[in-house]
């Protein structure tokens, strides 16, 4: 090829088929390790929470028991029916409010995917630069290639 000739650009056509194409391959490799990302999590969160109730029904027993020597102790001084009410009510008051501070921090915590934040930012900045005019990017690319 001569030094002087130059190169046509590919018709637009072909030009927007490969833009889209690099767009579905990027969204397919984000959801791929966003999925990745969950299913870690998932598996971490099981065995966590598999390791915290091993204790539960020993607990369980013990509580019930203590509750009903507590009961027992209170129906010395006052009827047995005033005694176990008196637990069961502070049971219940302990009980809910230990449920309504585990709901709102359920509602605060948010499954966090560290690595596809980080893609979706670096993908974010190679798009500005695409759109600035500089054709290769400075951050583009994408994480399972480097």
């Amino acid at each position: 090829m001569p030094s002087g000739q130059m190169l046509e650009p590919p018709p637009p056509k072909d030009a927007l088929q490969r833009l889209i194409d690099g767009l579905q391959t990027l969204v397919r490799e984000h959801l791929a390790l966003a999925r990745v990302e969950a299913k870690e999590d998932m598996r971490q969160l099981g065995r966590d929470a598999l390791a915290g109730a091993a204790g539960l029904p020993a607990l369980a027993a013990g509580y019930v028991l203590f509750m009903m020597a507590i009961g027992f102790l209170l129906s010395t001084w006052i009827p047995a029916w005033a005694g176990f009410g008196i637990i069961a009510l502070l049971n219940l008051g302990a009980g809910g409010a230990v449920t309504f501070a585990g709901l709102q921090r359920l509602r605060k915590d948010r499954v966090q995917l560290p690595a596809t934040g980080q893609e979706l930012k670096r993908n974010r900045q190679w798009l500005a630069s695409m759109r600035n005019g500089n054709s290769h990017g400075d951050g583009g690319g994408n994480a399972w290639q480097t």
